[in-house]
């Protein structure tokens, strides 16, 4: 099991976006996927297609406190076959200062090997318990960037916060391992500048980038990964080029 989580202390980063097309790329390969939305605005639950008026035994935050197993509490999606996931409700914000929360999914998502080959956890947009939590428990850390100041600013206080909070105890060893590039336009100075401070400063760990594109707020609509919406289209095959360099290292491994 690979256990992915994307994070990035700044709203309207298309983190949700990118969570939900790395949980279609990797259904996609065959993978059994378990999504996990540790936002208590639920986009990436509503992303893969679950509706308020879904009835589901349990939700994310009731995995965490041990109130439900992850296997009672996944929801498949309606929208992408393969991929089961754990909701994101507002009870998240009522658990988020539970201090046994910072090592739930840590000590937990290994125990469900058996049952699903990788969990994807999309983090809110903070850097809280929640996604401490989320941090500890990832084999592979992956911040969505748009292409913007404010944006790309957040990424030192991420590594620190992994540095210093994570790796040290919880994850020894954990670091930041993949920034996708996203709203990007070729066009714009600042978006070229953007991408070239990333790859100045995280030698390696910059994929391809991805392109802004109208499709993403209409697959958001249609309760789909902008890659199962319009496949095809330049911002899916964007996607489909940036998430080849994420999970290329972990493929290499199903075939061993």
């Amino acid at each position: 099991m690979t256990v992915y989580a994307v994070a990035l202390s700044k709203g309207g980063s298309t983190k949700t976006t990118t969570a939900a097309e790395l949980a279609a790329t990797l259904a996609a390969a065959g993978r059994r996927v378990l999504a996990i939305d540790l936002d208590e605005q639920g986009n990436l639950t509503t992303r893969l297609g679950v509706t308020e008026d879904a009835e589901v035994s349990g939700v994310a935050a009731d995995v965490l406190i041990g109130d439900a197993s992850a296997e009672e509490a996944a929801f498949p999606s309606p929208t992408v076959p393969g991929v089961d996931i754990l909701c994101g409700t507002f009870d998240l914000e009522e658990i988020s200062t539970k201090p046994e929360i910072m090592t739930a999914l840590r000590d937990y998502l290994p125990s469900l090997a058996t049952v699903w080959d990788d969990v994807v956890i999309d983090t809110p947009p903070a850097l809280g318990t929640l996604t401490l939590g989320a941090l500890a428990a990832a084999d592979v850390i992956v911040s969505s960037v748009s292409c913007e100041t404010e944006s790309y600013e957040q990424l030192p206080r991420l590594e620190e916060v992994i540095q210093n909070r994570i790796a040290k105890r919880l994850r020894p060893g954990q670091a930041l391992h993949w920034i996708i590039p996203t709203k990007h336009d070729g066009r714009r100075l600042l978006d070229r500048e953007v991408v070239q401070t990333l790859q100045e400063l995280y030698p390696g760990r910059v994929t391809s980038t991805v392109r802004e594109a109208v499709a993403v707020k209409d697959s958001y609509t249609a309760g789909m990964p902008v890659g199962v919406y319009y496949p095809g289209s330049p911002i899916a095959e964007d996607y489909k080029a940036a998430l080849a360099s994420v999970v290329a290292g972990r493929v290499n491994n199903w075939t061993n």
